[in-house]
């Protein structure tokens, strides 16, 4: 076996989403073509900006409620200068077994924080993968026939940290970037920022074109399936794409190809990066709990599972997805 390439990581660079989108179509043609060459694409203003703000009010409340060590730190949503160097309360650890097994209702460490458990809340379901127009948008790209939503990833909060505030351009580092492809069953994924978010702040960010490389990475079209080319494919797209920080307000939703590598981004800024994500497929019989558990695929907070049939990988990868003609 090949020894695996050596990964060196490339600086991302700032993104905002060109006006290739009008009011009149859900998705024009420019954008498809955008969504298959890229494997993403941010449609601006799909989400009402009152219903982030409202949504980040209750995350906001969670978070002092429960997460926050109050008798360590001050923690408080209007003031900037008290999101530094949070401090959390210790948190549950990853169950052996049962719902929260290998993956903590909340991950709090650090300048990251990851509410898996409220992932599952209404209020967040409803904002992004059951909202009319995200699913409309989804199904002109995958399939008329997308499977019902009940859950969020959750929301991902980047806080910011002393030691990185106000770092100039010229010093950016990429320790900060952890590119990674996901695992389960990955078609269609999105995210949406429940506040605007500025250029260095931890913009969610993807590496265009390399769901193209990666799907070749895998045996089966959609199930996590990665091939003895997986690692050097991973580091050929690590190595050659220079990721794109993809800039936006709250409200515009990110849709990106199941297979295309991204990462949190780089954050030198005082501001929180509030984001929430989600998953999308076509609706297929899938494998039980304990079918993923027996391939170590068990990942409660994701609303996608294992198939119970896939496809290997087809020579045109959008054979199943609407805009290729398929489901």
């Amino acid at each position: 076996m090949a020894e695996p390439q050596k990964i060196e990581k490339k600086l991302s660079r700032v993104f905002r989403m060109p006006e290739i989108g009008t009011r009149d179509a859900v998705l024009t043609a420019a954008e498809i073509d955008f969504f298959r060459l890229n494997g993403f694409l941010v449609k601006k203003g799909l989400i009402d900006r009152s219903l982030c703000s409202k949504a980040l009010d209750r995350v906001w409340r969670y978070v002092l409620d429960y997460v926050v060590d109050s008798n360590r730190h001050t923690l408080d949503p209007h003031g900037p200068t008290t999101w530094i160097n949070p401090v959390w309360q210790p948190q549950q650890k990853a169950d052996t077994e049962g719902f929260y097994e290998g993956r903590p209702p909340i991950v709090a460490s650090g300048s990251t924080l990851k509410l898996h458990d409220v992932g599952r809340a209404d209020f967040l379901v409803d904002l992004l993968p059951r909202n009319k127009n995200v699913r409309n948008v989804a199904q002109l790209l995958l399939s008329k026939n997308l499977r019902a939503s009940t859950c969020t990833r959750g929301v991902y909060a980047l806080f910011p940290r002393s030691d990185t505030i106000d770092v100039n351009e010229a010093e950016l580092s990429t320790k900060q970037l952890g590119p990674h492809s996901d695992r389960v069953c990955q078609q269609l994924n999105v995210c949406t920022y429940l506040e605007d978010v500025e250029p260095r702040s931890g913009a969610f960010t993807v590496y265009p074109g390399s769901h193209r490389i990666m799907y070749r990475a895998h045996r089966y079209d959609a199930n996590w399936s990665p091939t003895e080319s997986f690692r050097n494919l991973m580091a050929q797209v690590v190595n050659t794409i220079e990721p794109c920080e993809l800039v936006a307000q709250r409200g515009d939703v990110i849709f990106w190809h199941g297979r295309t590598v991204h990462t949190g981004g780089i954050h030198v800024t005082n501001r929180i990066r509030w984001a929430v994500f989600g998953d999308l497929c076509i609706d297929r019989p899938t494998q039980s709990d304990d079918e993923h558990r027996q391939v170590g695929q068990y990942e409660w907070f994701k609303d996608t599972k294992l198939f119970k049939e896939d496809d290997p990988i087809f020579e045109d990868m959008w054979h199943n997805w609407q805009m290729g003609g398929g489901a």
